[in-house]
């Protein structure tokens, strides 16, 4: 699959193709993601829906959808974009507090995370992507701000809690924390002063202190995440169920559809814990392919920003690049134990919607500016 793009802002550059090896990279997370999507779910798709295929249904409409956005954004010159990247910014801002109107927002779990439009929509999964765009286009025109702080750095950091305490709200600690990450990143990596940096962390971790400890819940899967043994029917399960699951699979797995935690061991098995049933029915050679993809989108992503001249274009594609990986960086630790479980999706593999379609969003901008 070949796409011709002429950078028409540019006169010295010539036609040129996207990277290729990135789409390819994609396109294999996504093959991968429907087959481990069926495997993982079929079971739990009899048992409430009397159909093995009704997830893998939905997830194919949710790829093709994310696939035809990313195609659009691949075309569509990132530069053009800048042009409307605070009205969008503020748009779904607008939305993230819509949430938690009656008879808009939908609640689901105890959480007001969606809204209803004819179809539900995660207004948090959207912002992410738009708010890398604003804050690229933001600090691409840092030579405008002659006082960095008092006109730039401390508007975006007042911006960016007032978002996170609206996520924060819906309760979503883990979109709140992703958001935040990625804010951060991309603040001080231009802006590197390290009295405010160190501020903004205390803050950061002072106000994830306080909503684990007020909160039971969350405070009950810190304490299994230390304990896991000590939680063992309660809390703790569900890591200790992938555990087992990536621990059964050995070294070469026990075979594509051959998973024992799908049959009501593993909760989540087709969302956040999809690699632990990867692991299972693909063992440690299969976890790693999938890792090395994963490392592979990571380099070209890295090597697009370094590659890019103009600095709207390097901002954008190292913040898209951190948002995906970060989200596959904090999945996989949930996944093998090394953090207390965040609800956050594995990109492109994890059945969901709006996550899909945003980080395919993310990867068409990433190829526009590659």
């Amino acid at each position: 699959m070949r796409i011709r793009y002429r950078r028409r802002c540019d006169t010295t550059e010539t036609y040129q193709y996207p990277d290729q090896l990135l789409l390819f990279v994609v396109l294999f997370l996504l093959s991968m993601g429907l087959v481990m999507v069926y495997s993982s779910s079929s079971i739990l798709s009899i048992h409430k829906f009397d159909d093995s295929v009704f997830y893998v249904k939905k997830q194919a409409i949710r790829v093709m959808v994310g696939l035809v956005a990313m195609t659009c954004f691949a075309y569509f010159d990132y530069r053009r974009l800048a042009k409307v990247a605070a009205p969008l910014c503020i748009l779904f801002t607008l939305l993230l507090i819509m949430v938690h109107v009656p008879g808009i927002g939908v609640e689901a779990g105890g959480s007001y995370r969606w809204l209803d439009l004819g179809f539900r929509v995660q207004p948090s999964e959207y912002f992410k992507v738009f708010y890398i765009l604003f804050l690229a286009v933001s600090f691409s025109q840092v030579h405008r701000h002659s006082h960095k702080f008092a006109s730039l750095v401390l508007p975006h950091l007042l911006f960016l809690g007032f978002v996170s305490g609206l996520v924060l709200f819906q309760p979503d600690l883990s979109t709140a924390l992703l958001i935040a990450l990625i804010g951060c990143f991309m603040i001080f990596s231009l802006y590197s002063s390290r009295r405010v940096l160190f501020t903004v962390v205390f803050i950061g971790l002072a106000t994830v202190g306080y909503q684990v400890w007020k909160t039971p819940y969350r405070l009950q899967r810190v304490l299994a995440y230390l304990d896991p043994g000590g939680h063992k029917l309660d809390s703790g399960y569900q890591v200790i169920q992938s555990k087992i699951s990536l621990g059964s699979g050995g070294l070469s797995g026990l075979g594509l559809g051959q998973s024992r935690q799908k049959y009501f061991y593993l909760p989540e098995e087709h969302t956040d814990f999809i690699f632990a049933v990867i692991g299972e029915e693909f063992g440690f050679l299969g976890s790693c392919v999938i890792i090395f993809a994963f490392l592979i989108f990571l380099w070209r992503g890295v090597r697009i920003a370094l590659y890019r001249r103009d600095s709207l274009g390097k901002l954008l594609a190292f913040g898209v690049t951190a948002f995906i990986t970060f989200q596959v960086l904090l999945n996989l630790m949930v996944v093998v134990g090394l953090a207390p479980p965040t609800g956050l999706p594995l990109p492109f593999l994890s059945y969901g919607g709006s996550a899909m379609i945003t980080n395919l969003i993310g990867v068409g901008i990433l190829l526009n500016i590659s």
